[in-house]
């Protein structure tokens, strides 16, 4: 409860007189300062019991409240066990009723699996009887065999003696088999080997027919190689032999120019340097000649023009002649 809730007699109560007097002594208002103040001191005194009456009433409910919330959790916590064993409860009870319904139906399915083999044990019973019942007259006339025969005391003879015989027969007949398989791997081996050297032969005839063309071309080969070195060496003979009168030529013609030219050539053994000097001594020589046709055809001008001309006299002409 607060303030607010008060009476209007306890709040005036509360509240200190005001001295509404102007003209007063010190001491007076001293003195009512002081009552002002002890006024306020009790009202404040008196506040604070309020408060803690309050206080103290509040704390009360607030313990209250904490009892009913720790009650309500308890009730809460129970309710929640017991909604949590509810549902453990009704989840083994589903599962167990699960298990019941797998085990059941595996039971119900082993049934029908035992009755299925019961069924097929018993129609195998009845077979085996059936078979039984063939076989007895099999043993009703071993026993009438051995009757009559005195070298078998038992049954079991005449089955060892059978079995023996059996087992003679089979061999036999695998013997058989393997010398038909051998004979036959024999005569397949035999074929394929006649056919692999009927092959090799004609291979190798064929290789010799090659051969022989091979040597045949080969010998035409060594014929025209023959003409043909036959040719070059005839070829060769000629060339040596022009070769022989070119190098004697050009030796004649070197030495008949290297006594002629007023040049010191050396003596050359080498057609080819033989060739150079006679190659230079021919263009000194035409370079020569042609230096004087040269001369000769301007003294020819000269002379057309002197004896052309007028008062050319006889000295003139000598002089002329002189000169050219």
């Amino acid at each position: 409860m607060d303030d607010s809730e008060l009476p209007n007699a306890t709040r005036v109560k509360l509240l200190p007189q005001t001295l509404v007097l102007d003209h007063v002594s010190p001491a007076t208002r001293l003195l009512e300062k002081r009552r002002q103040m002890f006024e306020v001191q009790e009202a404040l005194e008196a506040q604070k019991q309020e408060f803690n009456r309050k206080e103290e009433v509040f704390k009360r409910r607030e313990e209250a409240l904490k009892l009913k919330d720790l009650e309500l959790q308890e009730s809460l916590i129970r309710f929640s066990k017991f909604l949590q064993e509810n549902d453990s409860k009704r989840a083994r009870a589903e599962k167990k009723a699960a298990d019941e319904v797998k085990l059941r139906l595996l039971k119900e399915k082993e049934i029908e699996q035992l009755s299925e083999v019961l069924e097929e044990l018993r129609q195998e019973k009845e077979r085996i009887h059936d078979v039984l019942e063939k076989n007895m007259r099999y043993q009703h006339y071993l026993e009438s065999v051995l009757e009559v025969a005195d070298e078998y005391q038992e049954v079991s003879d005449l089955l060892l003696r059978h079995a023996t015989l059996r087992a003679t027969n089979a061999d036999l007949k695998d013997h058989q088999r393997k010398c038909s398989e051998l004979a036959e791997k024999t005569r397949s081996e035999l074929a394929a080997y006649v056919k692999a050297k009927s092959d090799e032969i004609l291979a190798l005839n064929n290789q010799v027919a090659r051969l022989k063309k091979e040597l045949e071309g080969y010998e035409a080969e060594a014929i025209v190689q023959e003409s043909k070195k036959d040719a070059s060496l005839g070829v060769a003979s000629h060339k040596t032999l022009e070769y022989g009168q070119v190098v004697l030529s050009t030796d004649n013609i070197f030495n008949r120019c290297r006594s002629r030219s007023k040049i010191g050539y050396p003596m050359e053994s080498v057609s080819l340097h033989q060739l150079d000097v006679i190659g230079n001594f021919v263009s000194d020589l035409g370079a020569m000649v042609k230096a004087h046709r040269e001369v000769q055809r301007k003294g020819a001008a000269k002379a057309e023009d002197t004896s052309a001309a007028h008062g050319g006299g006889v000295g003139q002409m000598l002089t002329h002649h002189d000169v050219a």
